[in-house]
C-alpha cells in the first residue's frame, strides 16, 4: 500500500493580482510601520481570511500569517533563509528533482520551482494544516509540486508528531523540545526515504533540503545508500552553529562525510540567527 500523499499541483493560469487591502497591508509590513496589526484588524474583519497575501524579492507569492515566525521575517525582509535557495539554484537545471523535507508552508518548495520550471520539485510535509498551505501556495503560484503528506525517518510506521497552530508552526517535529511549548500532539505516518525511492513514490532527489526540527539526521539515515549515489549533488540541512568545528554529533557528521560530501556553512542573509545554522554537503 502506497503511503499517504497528494497529487502534483496542476499548473494553472497566472492568479489575479491582490487586492487593495492586502496591498496595503503589504506596504505596512515590508516598511515595519507601526499599527499594521490595528490596520489588519480594520480591514480583515473576524469572518475574513487571517493570511495576507505577499510578494517575495524573488516574486514568489505566498499567503502569510503576520503573527508566525517564518511569515513574519518574509513579511519585513523578502524571504525567510535564501542561503538555503541559493546553494540550491546552480544544481536546478532541466532534470533536476529537488526534494525539500520538512516543507513547512512552501516558500523555498514553491519559490524553487517558480524560478526553475524545468526542475522536479517534490516536498514533504506531515502536518495536515501546513501541508494544505504548501498546495494553496503552490497554486498561487501557478508552480506544480509533489506534496507527500507523511515525515521522512529512519523507520517506517507510525510516530507522534509535535505541532503549533500558530506562533512559529515551523518548530513542528518528530524530535520534540523539552522547553519549548506545542500546541499539538498526533500521530504521522513515517517512511524512509529508500523505500520511497525504490517503491517508485518519488524519484530520487538530484538536490536535498532537509529542515526537520532535529530529526535531520533520521531523515539522511532513511535514504541508506541513496545517500551516497553520484545523482545527488548537493544536501542542505542544519545542525548547530559549531558543527563544523566539533563535529558534534559525530554521527551526523561521519554520515555525510562518509557519503562523498564536503561540507561548508550557509551565511545567513537575513536577520535570522540563531543556535542553528544551515549547512551545504556538495559532491566532490
Amino acid at each position: 500500500m502506497s503511503p499517504p500523499s497528494l497529487p502534483e499541483v496542476p499548473s494553472r493560469a497566472t492568479p489575479p493580482p491582490p487586492g487593495w487591502r492586502d496591498r496595503l497591508l503589504a506596504l505596512f509590513g515590508r516598511r515595519g510601520w507601526r499599527g499594521f496589526t490595528r490596520l489588519q484588524s480594520w480591514l480583515k474583519p473576524p469572518s475574513a481570511r487571517r493570511e495576507v497575501r505577499f510578494s517575495t524579492r524573488y516574486g514568489s507569492e505566498f499567503y502569510l500569517v503576520p503573527g508566525d515566525g517564518v511569515d513574519r521575517h518574509v513579511i519585513q525582509e523578502g524571504f525567510y533563509e535564501s542561503e538555503v535557495l541559493e546553494a540550491m539554484r546552480p544544481h536546478l537545471g532541466p532534470g533536476a528533482v529537488l526534494w525539500v523535507v520538512g516543507a513547512n508552508f512552501g516558500l523555498h518548495a514553491v519559490t524553487a520551482k517558480r524560478l526553475h520550471p524545468a526542475a522536479r520539485v517534490v516536498a514533504f510535509e506531515p502536518s495536515p494544516t501546513t501541508a494544505a498551505r504548501v498546495l494553496e501556495n503552490a497554486a498561487l503560484n501557478a508552480s506544480p509540486v509533489e506534496l507527500h503528506a507523511y515525515a521522512l525517518a529512519d523507520t517506517e510506521g507510525a510516530l507522534p508528531f509535535f505541532a503549533n497552530a500558530s506562533g512559529n508552526p515551523g518548530m513542528s517535529t518528530l524530535h520534540p523540545v523539552s522547553s519549548f511549548h506545542y500546541d499539538e500532539r498526533f500521530v504521522v505516518a513515517t517512511q524512509r526515504a529508500d523505500h520511497v525511492i525504490d517503491r517508485g513514490f518519488a524519484p530520487a532527489p538530484t538536490a536535498l533540503i532537509v529542515d526537520a526540527e532535529g530529526a535531520e539526521e533520521a531523515v539522511l539515515r532513511g535514504f541508506g545508500r541513496h545517500l551516497a549515489a553520484p545523482t545527488l549533488r548537493a544536501v542542505v540541512f542544519e545542525a548547530d552553529n559549531d558543527f563544523l568545528i566539533t563535529r558534534t554529533p559525530a554521527s551526523l557528521h561521519a554520515l555525510i562525510s562518509s557519503a562523498g560530501f564536503s561540507l561548508r556553512h550557509l551565511d545567513r542573509r537575513e536577520h535570522t540567527a540563531h543556535n542553528l545554522s544551515n549547512f551545504a554537503a556538495f559532491r566532490t
